[in-house]
């Protein structure tokens, strides 16, 4: 491995791709109804009738847009227009649905909305343009048989700690305990299957590039041109300034391979797949677990499941996206740190107990042009979880 490999790309940025210091703070706290699930389940509300108490649960669940914000404010201070200010509340909805699917949740999801705004920055014009975009992605998944309900949500004048904005959501949805998804039962012999994040799918405008809401901060500053950095308010004051603003890429540039601009790729709306995993759903296909290939990348899976080793030697099959290919080259990172801060192309990862479920959902998937494939499967692990990722060389992750 050459020297010149950056081992630990987020050294020097602030942040952490694995949320460690997250994890270790929320330890003592409950875990829930399905301490294994993909995100947290709790009763339904005393209030209710007992026996539907016994029949439902209830899933809430806080998410938000992260720096990806910062890029959009950039592009409308550069003159390109407040059209990427209207795709940031698809990115705060989809990291709570997406993440609400893995443990069963379809449909019927109520949505909260909480924008911080400097308003000496972020005008009444560029907040209409926000909130249209929650109706805008509403729309949509109305139209896939998707029901997002608008339930309120708050906009906050504070710019004495907002230097730009904020866009963060809670969603609410309450679901049978009979279609309750849990990670703890995945075993080993399974299939991965792969869902693909980038492309355009049916339900999309246009192509995506498929990086999501994760990895933003090394994304942005790996990428984009140090010309940037006159945007003062929308860098960390602690971290030193030569980490930030790194790249050689201005936002109207191409972003070879694709048909997008480096402004396009790193705002590409977050893609959902709540219309596939849905169908998924609906034809009844057994599935063991599901996981969202968020915070982590794809050693995510590490997470769930007791003493599996998951075994993904066949990512390949999925393309890596240009934008990831772009960010590895652009500061040399190693495939290790790659895989484990971002999606590389997969998006969703989705196990079943049989090659013919597995089978189905990659037809599904084709239905809604999004290409996916068997990416691996699961063992038995001593001890403790860990992933293996073959790409041209073996990758191993552990607990």
């Amino acid at each position: 491995m050459s020297c010149n490999i950056v081992k630990d790309p987020y050294a020097g940025l602030g942040v952490s791709s694995k949320k460690e210091g997250v994890h270790r703070a929320i330890k003592n706290l409950s875990k829930g109804l399905y301490p294994g699930a993909f995100c947290q389940i709790v009763s339904a509300p005393n209030c209710l009738p007992e026996d539907i108490r016994e029949k439902y649960v209830q899933i809430i669940h806080s998410d938000g847009v992260g720096t990806k914000s910062n890029v959009a404010y950039i592009a409308y201070q550069e003159g390109l227009g407040r059209k990427f200010l209207k795709s940031l509340p698809q990115d705060a909805v989809v990291m709570n649905t997406d993440d609400m699917l893995c443990v069963g949740v379809t449909n019927d999801i109520y949505i909260s909305n909480h924008i911080a705004r400097n308003a000496n920055r972020i005008d009444n014009d560029s907040l209409s343009e926000i909130i249209q975009g929650y109706a805008d992605f509403f729309k949509k998944m109305e139209n896939q048989g998707i029901n997002l309900y608008n339930a309120g949500g708050e906009t906050a004048d504070v710019g004495s700690y907002t230097t730009t904005m904020g866009i963060d959501v809670t969603a609410c949805a309450t679901i049978p305990k009979t279609d309750v998804i849990d990670c703890n039962n995945i075993r080993p012999n399974e299939y991965i299957v792969g869902l693909e994040s980038f492309g355009k799918s049916t339900y999309e405008d246009k192509e995506n590039s498929g990086i999501r809401s994760n990895g933003l901060t090394l994304a942005i500053n790996t990428l984009l041109h140090q010309d940037y950095r006159k945007y003062q308010e929308v860098m960390d004051q602690t971290v030193k300034k030569e980490n930030l603003f790194t790249g050689k890429y201005h936002l109207e540039d191409k972003l070879e391979g694709t048909t997008l601009t480096i402004a396009e790729a790193i705002l590409s709306p977050t893609r959902t797949f709540l219309p596939v995993i849905k169908k998924i759903r609906d034809e009844h296909i057994g599935i063991s677990g599901i996981i969202h290939c968020s915070g982590g990348g794809l050693t995510k899976s590490i997470n769930f499941g007791k003493n599996i080793a998951y075994i993904k030697n066949g990512v390949n099959k999925i393309a890596t996206p240009a934008i990831f290919q772009e960010i590895k080259k652009s500061k040399n990172i190693s495939d290790y740190y790659m895989y484990q801060t971002f999606n590389m192309g997969i998006g969703m990862e989705i196990i079943v107990q049989t090659e013919e479920d597995a089978e189905k959902i990659i037809k599904i998937a084709k239905d809604f042009n999004i290409g996916s494939a068997i990416i691996g499967h699961t063992e038995e692990s001593n001890g403790e979880n860990r992933v293996e990722i073959n790409n041209d060389q073996e990758l191993i992750y552990t607990k």
